[in-house]
């Protein structure tokens, strides 16, 4: 599983980099000025989305590898660019957590994935975040081996990543991610009146039983 999240080699890689270079000197400064910040969030939700769609169209023909293959090539360099530096944004980066369960599960994981391999060379580090959501959905879903798999390597990327240390705990300790899971339904249900609360009436299959102490929403996460 560690391969399947490892950053690209060859040609695609140096490609990539080229295009997180131009990514970074276009959206960086956007980052960093609070009069633009919602505008880049909105356009790194919405572009994620209409990538996670293209994904859902176009399931894969094979498992393991070759479909991490077929992932890689419906992603463009410069859309997968755009993503990733839009995630080291801490809300935005928690937007695209919401994306745990139900129909959007799949895709996601998939896509997060997919960036995780984009984070090469300069930006390796850049990878806590898609890894972090990777380990995320895995955990929400009830995959617990790979989750810790993901979120381990988050923390290889970044040792300081808060949310990767925050998620990782939990997971290790087997609470249950149900809490979070809830406060993140809730925060979109805030955000977004007119949704459907059909999420919040279906539990996942990452339940656990009564025993299991319930996870709750980092409070003061900083990344």
């Amino acid at each position: 599983m560690e391969s399947r999240l490892a950053p690209l080699v060859g040609a695609g890689a140096a490609e990539q980099e080229e295009a997180l270079d131009r990514a970074a000197v276009a959206l960086v400064p956007k980052i960093l000025d609070g009069a633009t910040r919602q505008e880049v969030g909105a356009e790194t939700i919405a572009l994620a989305k209409t990538l996670m769609r293209r994904l859902t169209l176009a399931p894969p023909v094979e498992g393991g590898p070759r479909a991490d293959d077929w992932d890689d090539a419906l992603l463009g360099h410069d859309e997968a660019a755009a993503v990733i530096l839009g995630l080291q944004d801490r809300e935005i980066r928690d937007i695209a957590a919401e994306w745990m369960e139900g129909d959007e599960a799949a895709p996601a994981l998939r896509l997060w994935r997919a960036l995780a391999r984009r984070c090469v060379g300069a930006y390796g580090e850049h990878a806590a975040a898609p890894l972090t959501l990777a380990g995320w959905v895995c955990w929400s879903g009830g995959d617990e081996p790979t989750a810790r798999i993901a979120l381990g390597l988050a923390l290889r990327a970044d040792s300081e990543y808060r949310f990767a240390q925050l998620l990782h705990h939990a997971c290790n300790e087997g609470i249950d991610p149900e809490g979070l899971r809830q406060c993140l339904r809730e925060e979109r249900r805030r955000r977004e009146p007119r949704r459907k609360r059909s999420a919040a009436t279906t539990r996942p299959p990452g339940r656990r039983d009564g025993k299991r102490r319930p996870a709750r929403r980092p409070e003061g996460s900083e990344q």
